[in-house]
């Protein structure tokens, strides 16, 4: 006995189906690509809300105020101290916008730079003493505000050589 060779016709019909069924997928797949890159740009995001910072100072009540000092001879084999103020305490917000300034005391020999968050501008006016006021922390939303302060030009540092900052609202 010969078997025949039983063609498939051509069915318009599954091939709609078939259709259907890919584009369904197709679309399921569009949805999920477009859902992790949203995922992604906000884990980036948080990401850059989570820098290092060598020290983080909640400026979250009025009438405070935080003095820390930076070893020169220390910051010159660091490259950079990174100090962060935000407006919160965990996950609770200040109530009212708090103004602050911070003074900046220079007891090296040494020029420094400070800068705030990427800018490039150098907040240091003058190199032994400046303030930097006129600032202010939201109570609407979290803020994180980085400052850089670093040794542009060295000059015999000792351990003595001292910088002084001192936050106040």
């Amino acid at each position: 006995m010969k078997k025949k060779n039983k063609k498939k016709k051509f069915s318009f019909k599954e091939f709609i189906n078939s259709t259907k069924t890919l584009t369904t997928i197709f679309i399921l797949l569009l949805v999920l690509v477009i859902f992790l890159i949203v995922l992604c740009v906000n884990k980036s995001k948080e990401a850059d809300n989570n820098k290092f910072a060598n020290m983080i100072i909640p400026v979250y009540e009025l009438n405070t105020d935080y003095d820390f000092t930076i070893n020169a001879k220390i910051l010159s084999e660091t490259d950079e101290y990174v100090f962060k103020i935000v407006n919160y305490k965990k996950e609770e917000l200040n109530k009212e916008s708090i103004p602050y300034q911070i003074e900046i005391v220079n007891d090296t020999n040494s020029i420094i730079k400070v800068t705030k968050d990427d800018s490039k501008k150098d907040l240091m006016v003058d190199q032994k003493q400046t303030i930097i006021e006129g600032k202010k922390l939201s109570n609407k939303e979290k803020e994180n505000i980085y400052y850089h302060v670093k040794i542009t030009e060295y000059n015999d540092l000792t351990s003595k050589d001292l910088i002084s900052i001192k936050i106040t609202n």
